[in-house]
């Protein structure tokens, strides 16, 4: 028995590391093969889809080839996900990343870790453009009341921020897989009244609907600012640090900033900046 158990303890010992690994983790996934596989969704000028070849471009497309590149490595762009469905999609492994930059808050840091920001947006209370009870000098204390309603969408940040923001104004709340679109429809529909977006997606929906145009209000104060991060999953601490710095380095490095000039709907005054901490003014 005593010899057993001794051969059993010697061939404990000798197998390899990864033998009681329960699984192999992104990053040592992705060096193994060579190829970071992206989950992402449609979000100009983030990410965009040609309706006829299905060919994906955007700021999110160059900006992970650029890293890809830098590190000699593939992508591949394996899934597109929605607001809601992309947690449980990231947590089962179909992807390694969220390469769309995902809007972060602290509830969703609890099944997801957020890269270093990108770069930055302001965020401001936006309405219908005809809608004669606003002007440039509403102020967002003049919504903070039961007479307003403000569209916020299930397991994202805009419902956090509104809430802050607003505590007194009613919500009109969309569902966890609404499409971005419903934000405005609500407001075209007159289900509510404002809504709390960066100015990216206000150029947007002005850019294909110029009939139901949206405005935004009091743009020389934010409501807040919203970071873009990349997502990875919880625990894959080796894949977040290496993004984290191929984002510090392409952002000293002036690349980040060639990108958004790139596809800004208004370059320089669409997104904010991420400042080199060593530059000397």
């Amino acid at each position: 028995m005593k010899k057993l158990l001794l051969s059993l303890f010697l061939i404990t010992i000798s197998l390899p590391a990864w033998a009681g690994d329960a699984k192999e983790s992104a990053f040592d996934r992705v060096m193994r093969t060579g190829v970071i596989r992206c989950g992402y969704y449609v979000f100009p000028p983030m990410t965009s889809r040609d309706p006829n070849t299905g060919t994906l471009s955007g700021f999110s497309v160059d900006f992970m080839n650029h890293l890809a590149e830098r590190a000699s490595l593939k992508i591949e762009w394996v899934e597109e996900v929605t607001f809601g469905n992309w947690v449980p999609a990231l947590q089962a492994r179909r992807f390694d990343i969220a390469c769309t930059p995902m809007w972060p808050d602290l509830p969703q840091a609890k099944v997801a870790a957020f890269t270093h920001s990108m770069f930055y947006a302001g965020k401001y209370l936006a309405v219908m453009a005809n809608d004669t009870r606003f002007s440039n000098k509403t102020k967002l204390a003049d919504l903070n009341n039961e007479r307003f309603t403000f569209v916020a969408q299930e397991g994202n940040m805009t419902f956090t921020t509104t809430k802050i923001a607003v505590p007194n104004a009613k919500l009109f709340m969309l569902a966890a897989n609404a499409d971005p679109g419903e934000y405005y429809q609500a407001i075209v529909s007159k289900k509510a009244d404002a809504v709390i977006l960066d100015t990216n997606a206000v150029q947007q929906w002005n850019i294909n609907n110029p009939k139901n145009m949206m405005k935004l209000l009091d743009i020389t104060h934010p409501v807040t600012y919203q970071q873009f991060p990349l997502v990875v999953g919880r625990g894959e601490n080796d894949l977040l640090m290496f993004l984290n710095l191929a984002i510090d380095e392409m952002n000293n490095a002036g690349e980040i900033n060639s990108l958004l000039l790139k596809w800004e709907a208004e370059p320089n005054k669409t997104y904010l900046r991420v400042t080199n901490p060593a530059k000397v003014n």
